[in-house]
């Protein structure tokens, strides 16, 4: 069960990867299918371009590349930025991730992307378990949690065009 400050269902630890900067640990033995992370309300923000763009304008050039290597966008979500403020943020990317987003619940309806209330639908509907981290295997204690963030992440367009602008060069895809 997770508490409202944190979309983690086990105990975990933070602590400094060899390579990867923080990490997020197991403190117990999980079983394969268990969730072990998901959305909790107030830990997360969906951006649209327009809001995403605003907030980093009023940043120093070192904050917004730190958000923009914090965020993530979702292949049923075109168009948003998902930013999420609990430990979450810091699982890592792997190719051999013991974590992956549980697609195999159904998504209850499709998202009208042309909605005046889309990011409003898309921040409810992270809360379905759909969106949550499952184990791929068991994890064991003092294993680090890591996803295969390419497998289900599709970046807006804007991003990448920020990305540029900003002369990020940071990519979590080549530090598997």
């Amino acid at each position: 069960m997770t508490d409202q400050k944190n979309g983690f269902c086990f105990p975990h630890v933070v602590r400094k990867t060899t390579d990867k900067g923080l990490g997020v640990f197991a403190v117990e033995a999980i079983k394969q299918g268990s969730i072990v992370w998901r959305h909790v309300p107030g830990q997360y923000t969906v951006y649209d371009e327009k809001t995403f763009k605003a907030v980093i304008e009023k940043m120093a050039h070192a904050d917004v590349v730190y958000e923009l290597t914090h965020v993530f966008g979702l292949k049923d979500m075109p168009g948003c930025l998902i930013r999420v403020f609990d430990d979450g943020v810091l699982i890592n990317h792997s190719s051999d991730a013991n974590l992956a987003t549980n697609n195999t619940a159904a998504l209850g309806t499709s998202l009208d992307v042309t909605s005046i209330h889309y990011i409003q639908n898309v921040t409810k509907a992270l809360l379905d378990d759909r969106y949550a981290l499952i184990a791929t295997r068991d994890i064991e204690i003092g294993e680090e949690f890591s996803n295969d963030y390419v497998a289900d992440a599709v970046d807006p367009p804007f991003y990448h065009s920020l990305y540029e602008h900003y002369g990020v060069s940071e990519d979590y895809r080549d530090r598997c």
